[in-house]
């Protein structure tokens, strides 16, 4: 099985045609042909489906795709990386993060990273943890930073930061103290969060015993404020999702005494970073630093214990603070 052909194979399913595939990769129409049949006699299974419009990827043809996809972007990282050696870190790095993450972090991160090292290029993909996990488990993604309850087997977590939940509502509607919300006066409370807050959630309801009722999931930070201004109920998320509108009084807040995010750092254990992987992963725990040390009562630095992770701080402040933005 060659480069080559799988290749030449990936991009005739996905132009579904051999005859377009053919003419996009300058190679005559029998030759193409040839190598796909080929390929599909190593496997030992039909990857084409042919028709009278073209062609359709069979099962087996869909997960070569997937496969191939990611074999042929490690090569060319390998590629990349090997040429550059002793020179700048340089290529493509695919980074994942929550909406949170990406209002408290990426920007600057962003920014940083084009000024220092103007040959690495970053692929961004704003997501909910379940799709960034999967992303990760697919090779999609090379780092991701997402809640540390993401752990999987095939995943590397290096555990990052805690942050404090909060509750946000209505000004008008608001009816609790402004230090904190303490998980009872939940009960029955009409909730909207994001799938994977519903999980921290529903832990918290079965060790305090408080009924949790959610109106929607919105795995969306702008639907989910449309949602609280039309009154459609309180929203939970982390302390970074909702600063700005706090400081503005768009809406008021309170974090929710007991109940906090974790966040870490994943990537593939099969898969090590490249040179650019391991210099923009550095780039995110010094960023991680410079928060946890400017921002101490917000944001508790997260270290490894060998079971899973612990803050290395146990202080708490409700004191709400400006956070640094990514702009």
């Amino acid at each position: 099985m060659d480069l080559i052909s799988l290749r030449y194979f990936v991009r005739t399913a996905k132009m579904r045609s051999i005859s377009r595939a053919a003419a996009e990769l300058g190679v005559v129409q029998p030759a193409l042909t040839r190598r796909i049949q080929l390929l599909e006699e190593q496997l030992g299974v039909p990857l084409l489906m042919r028709h009278r419009r073209g062609v359709e990827p069979t099962e087996a043809g869909l997960l070569v795709v997937e496969r191939a996809e990611l074999i042929l972007r490690l090569t060319q990282q390998l590629e990349t990386e090997a040429r550059s050696k002793g020179l700048e870190p340089a290529g493509p790095v695919a980074f994942g993060f929550p909406p949170s993450i990406g209002i408290l972090m990426v920007g600057k991160l962003l920014s940083l990273c084009g000024a220092r090292y103007p040959r690495i290029k970053l692929h961004l993909q704003e997501d909910y943890t379940s799709e960034v996990q999967n992303s990760l488990l697919s090779g999609h993604l090379d780092l991701g930073i997402t809640s540390c309850e993401a752990q999987h087997p095939d995943l590397i977590l290096e555990p990052l930061f805690k942050e404090s939940m909060w509750l946000i509502g209505r000004n008008k509607d608001w009816q609790f103290s402004e230090k904190h919300v303490e998980p009872a006066q939940l009960d029955r409370l009409p909730l909207l969060m994001g799938s994977f807050m519903r999980t921290l959630l529903e832990k918290q309801a079965g060790r305090f015993g408080y009924k949790l009722t959610v109106v929607a999931e919105a795995n969306s930070l702008s639907l989910a404020r449309e949602a609280l201004r039309a009154g459609a109920g309180y929203f939970v998320a982390p302390l970074s999702a909702v600063d700005a509108d706090l400081r503005s009084k768009t809406f008021a807040g309170a974090p929710i005494n007991g109940l906090e995010v974790t966040r870490g750092l994943f990537y593939h254990r099969d898969r090590p970073l490249t040179r650019a992987g391991q210099t923009f992963a550095s780039m995110i725990r010094t960023e991680v630093n410079d928060l946890c040390e400017q921002h101490p009562h917000s944001f508790r630095k997260l270290e490894a214990n060998g079971k899973g992770v612990r803050s290395s701080s146990t202080s708490a402040n409700d004191d709400r603070i400006r956070i640094r933005g990514s702009a």
